[in-house]
């Protein structure tokens, strides 16, 4: 399907132009000459993984984005100064099919192939996507999905190797997209999810010869949403997210004719809570109240006081519809950026939990309305100073972000640095890169002049503007990225 998008205002051209990017498998050198700015000598040798949808109109299909083929991304920054890009779709079961037959097969979360409701109720192979995150692990790089297993990808060639079922400890299991890498014990963190009546979910830690070192199990009660998680030294943390089930289109997600996005919703009239399931020990999950009803999609970080105080950084919102993320407005018209407007900012909550206490306080660290919330990553479950994030420059919304904001999680906190990016550009997740000194790195996506920029900041400069820019063809919006240190390979 052509979109047609001349007579869309310039910020909804430039973001549909940009999530409709399908550039396919490319590989690119920059030399230094074409760079502006210099790339810093310490980021050099470096590598930003990125992954999200990179097909979001197949055949005559408008995808939302949760539905799109994975398509990862590694910018490799040379020891010269330049840049490398090579990009490659991941090649799981449902896109090797419509790739085939260049059209939407496979129903999704949010979407289905047809506006037929008949021809949706044809069984066919589950669509794990792998299109959310990207971690370098044990010599792999594994990339996560939200219903099911991670898949495995070789880190040099991008070659699909296939789904990554650690020895088959999570083999057919639904995996969180999210995983964490706990630096001080050397170990990845997974949580497995069962969804039903009540929400079983299943933590899991591995060393870097993927052995299983423990594994832990929770309760969430009633059903519930999850897409992220946070842990401390000795507690793994879920937002407790109520669902309720919308009972009409319930019935018509059954028989084809809606999704299983639409069939459900966040439950704001129950308190909003955290899950801490104990980490080293067998035990009762503890259930804490937040002051309002809330709905967590991504953590910054998780530590304990000396007391035993739980110190948790979260984005939360009071106020979510399923189905309406970036945008998407059906299969069979363009995205509206400003949808997302009409839920309001989510806020970026510092949230105390005193020992043996199940109701917890919290402050706003920030104005803006921040996602994509990252740390050091060494620094995960430990005490850090800095957070980065993206944002909008208008503090009464968040995506789509136009936006990178530094907040200091100090105790003398100063006031957050922000820069914002040129009219009708938009902001990808920002990642903290640690050196001396730290870095911020970026992709901006503008849709209007057909380019995607790499852009790198000095975190203590963050005003001031990029350091380096590396001008790219448009990529595909991506959603979430690693950074991966010359030493760490």
């Amino acid at each position: 399907m052509a979109l047609d998008l001349k007579r869309l205002p310039p910020r909804a051209r430039s973001w549909n132009t940009a999530l409709a990017a399908c550039p396919g498998d490319i590989s690119i050198e920059v030399p230094p000459e074409d760079i502006q700015g210099t790339i810093p000598e310490t980021l050099r040798g470096g590598r930003l993984w990125s992954n999200g949808p990179g097909w979001n109109i197949i055949g005559e299909r408008v995808v939302h984005p949760f539905d799109g083929h994975g398509y990862v991304r590694r910018y490799q920054l040379t020891a010269e100064g330049g840049l490398r890009l090579d990009a490659r779709f991941v090649r799981t079961a449902a896109y090797a099919d419509e790739a085939d037959k260049q059209r939407f097969v496979h129903r999704g979360l949010a979407t289905n192939p047809s506006d037929h409701f008949w021809k949706n109720l044809r069984r066919t192979i589950p669509r794990n996507v792998a299109n959310t995150t990207v971690y370098p692990w044990a010599g792999r790089l594994l990339v996560g999905w939200e219903a099911g297993e991670p898949h495995a990808l070789d880190p040099e060639t991008l070659e699909t190797i296939g789904p990554h079922t650690f020895g088959g400890l999570v083999d057919g299991e639904a995996t969180l997209a999210h995983m964490h890498h706990d630096h001080t014990r050397g170990r990845l963190i997974l949580c497995g999810i069962a969804a039903g009546r009540t929400t079983a979910v299943t933590f899991r830690e591995i060393d870097k010869d993927e052995s299983l070192i423990q594994a832990r199990q929770g309760t969430l009660p009633g059903m519930a949403f999850a897409h992220d998680f946070t842990f401390s030294d000795r507690w793994y943390i879920l937002g407790g997210n109520p669902l309720a089930l919308r009972p009409l289109e319930a019935a018509k997600m059954l028989v084809g004719a809606g999704t299983l996005l639409g069939a459900v919703k966040p439950d704001f009239s129950k308190p909003g809570e955290l899950i801490l399931v104990p980490r080293d020990e067998q035990g009762e999950a503890r259930r804490v109240r937040l002051p309002e009803p809330s709905l967590v999609v991504h953590f910054a970080n998780a530590f304990e006081e000396d007391d035993g105080t739980v110190i948790v950084d979260a984005c939360v919102f009071h106020r979510f519809d399923f189905g309406e993320e970036f945008g998407y407005a059906g299969p069979n018209q363009p995205f509206d950026p400003s949808l997302p407007d009409a839920r309001g900012a989510q806020r970026l909550y510092r949230i105390t939990v005193p020992p043996d206490h199940d109701e917890a306080t919290w402050e706003v660290l920030a104005p803006h309305g921040i996602d994509f919330p990252r740390i050091h990553p060494h620094h995960e479950g430990q005490p850090t100073a800095v957070m980065v994030g993206a944002c909008r420059a208008d503090t009464r919304y968040s995506d789509p972000f136009d936006s990178i904001i530094r907040v200091d999680l100090g105790a003398k906190r100063q006031q957050p640095a922000l820069w914002t990016a040129p009219e009708n550009v938009f902001v990808g997740e920002p990642i903290l890169v640690p050196g001396e000194p730290d870095h911020i790195v970026a992709m901006l996506s503008d849709g209007l002049r057909d380019r995607s920029t790499l852009v790198i900041f000095e975190a203590d400069a963050l005003a001031r503007g990029p350091v380096a820019q590396v001008h790219l063809p448009l990529m595909p919006v991506a959603f979430h990225g690693d950074w991966q240190a010359p030493s760490d390979r």
